[in-house]
């Protein structure tokens, strides 16, 4: 797997430059000469915000998309899903300040994400819609970046880079590499044209969404699933360098409440589009793509257990059958297995002849090489060096391990199993979630 995302990493590059030439614009001459020259070029856009209870972050994002460049008026719409607390009023007194009414408020009974944009696209004007998450900002440069590719009548539907909003919360460090690692992927699936999730941050082409019925409420990932669609429809999707910061969940509890929910999302998506999987006529993305996403599931249960089986009969049979529960050595053990220290100690001991040079030896090594190599590339493509990876990186094994878990399981909810009966729900309620803290 890392061999084969190292070699689509550094194999010809699908463009993902603009192909509009605008000019060097930057926010400091956002009325000036540039923009001037391109504002007949630029399509116009309707920014879409569905929001539901977000009092803590909506005004930043509203801010973050008023005054981000863009040569023309952008037409922002804020759907309000239903909330209970003070988004509505902070919305009003935003609407208030912006002397260029920029700002719709749209209310609507609390029917999930997919519902409040569909609502959103109802009643916008743009050619381009961009769809936002709620508790987001964007670059200054984002909204330029991520139409650029509509130059390209083909293009149904431009996806962005998304990066975590960090915080002192070491919880926040994980999931912002996490979300690099993530990004890195779809850049390696963009050069063999296997664009297919479009998350957080992406546009449309208005005409796109409307010809395919918009987004759909059947299932968890609205994202990936719209996605599948418009290529079904013949429409080319592609990746920018477009870049928004999100809030990640801050407590172990919101961050596998999230997991499960993109775990049996991606199950109900590949269900529902079951033709796609390992199909010749969907590309990179039958064949590559949405292969690499099974294959977690199938490594899930397979490392798991391993995984806690190692752990455990280890710690039996070098500690607990010599009544050693725990103790400096007990400490040392674990800290092996859950830190990148193992592995340099299993090198270590291997080389002075402590432990015996096996094939096994040999995958394990190799394996951990190519997944540094894939880290620090995805690093300095995606993001940029910081001692807070350093950390992540050392210990991210037992990380993965537990947000692998409930991404895998899941699939054990979402498989039909002969003679279980599960209480299902109304189709037009599956995407109603509350957000994980």
């Amino acid at each position: 797997m890392y061999s084969s995302w190292l070699i689509l990493f550094f194999m010809p590059k699908k463009n993902m430059q603009e192909t509009w030439d605008v000019g060097n614009i930057s926010q400091k001459n956002s009325v000036g000469e540039n923009f001037s020259n391109c504002q007949e070029i630029l399509p116009q856009i309707s920014i879409v915000i569905p929001a539901h209870n977000e009092e803590t972050c909506i005004e930043k994002t509203v801010n973050s998309v008023l005054i981000a460049d863009y040569p023309k008026d952008v037409e922002v719409i804020v759907v309000n899903d239903g909330s209970t607390d003070k988004t509505k009023e902070i919305l009003k007194k935003i609407a208030r300040t912006d002397t260029r009414n920029r700002l719709k408020i749209l209310d609507v009974s609390h029917g999930g994400k997919a519902n409040a944009i569909n609502e959103g696209v109802a009643v916008s004007d743009g050619e381009i819609i961009i769809v936002l998450d709620a508790d987001s900002r964007v670059e200054a440069d984002a909204l330029l970046k991520i139409v650029k590719p509509f130059s390209d009548k083909r293009v149904g539907a431009v996806s962005g880079i998304i990066k975590a909003i960090v915080t002192n919360n070491p919880l926040a460090w994980f999931q912002d590499f996490e979300y690099v690692l993530a990004s890195a992927w779809r850049y390696v699936c963009n050069n063999i044209n296997s664009t297919y999730i479009l998350p957080g941050f992406a546009a449309f082409r208005k005409d796109a969404m409307v010809e395919i019925g918009g987004f759909c409420r059947d299932t968890l990932s609205e994202d990936f699933e719209i996605g599948l669609r418009l290529k079904k429809a013949g429409y080319d999707l592609t990746m920018s360098w477009a870049t928004m910061y999100t809030m990640v969940p801050q407590t172990p509890g919101g961050l596998l409440r999230q997991r499960l929910r993109w775990g049996r999302g991606t199950v109900q998506v590949i269900k529902k589009h079951f033709d796609v999987p390992f199909n010749r006529k969907y590309g990179a993305i039958g064949m590559y793509g949405i292969p690499t996403q099974i294959y977690w599931y199938i490594h899930g249960f397979v490392a798991i257990p391993i995984t806690f089986i190692q752990v455990f009969v280890g710690y039996q049979q070098y500690f607990l059958a010599y009544d050693n529960v725990i103790s400096l050595d007990v400490a040392r053990y674990f800290f092996g297995w859950f830190s990148v220290y193992g592995i340099i100690d299993y090198v270590f001991r291997i080389s002075t002849g402590e432990y015996p040079l096996t094939l096994f030896f040999f995958f394990v090594l190799v394996t951990f090489c190519l997944n540094m190599i894939y880290n620090i590339v995805a690093i300095l493509k995606i993001s940029k060096p910081d001692w807070r990876y350093l950390f992540v990186i050392f210990f991210f094994f037992p990380y993965s391990i537990v947000t692998l878990i409930a991404y895998t399981f899941p699939l054990l909810y979402e498989i039909p199993f002969p003679g279980v009966n599960r209480r299902s729900k109304r189709t037009d309620e599956v995407n109603i979630w509350e957000k994980n803290k």
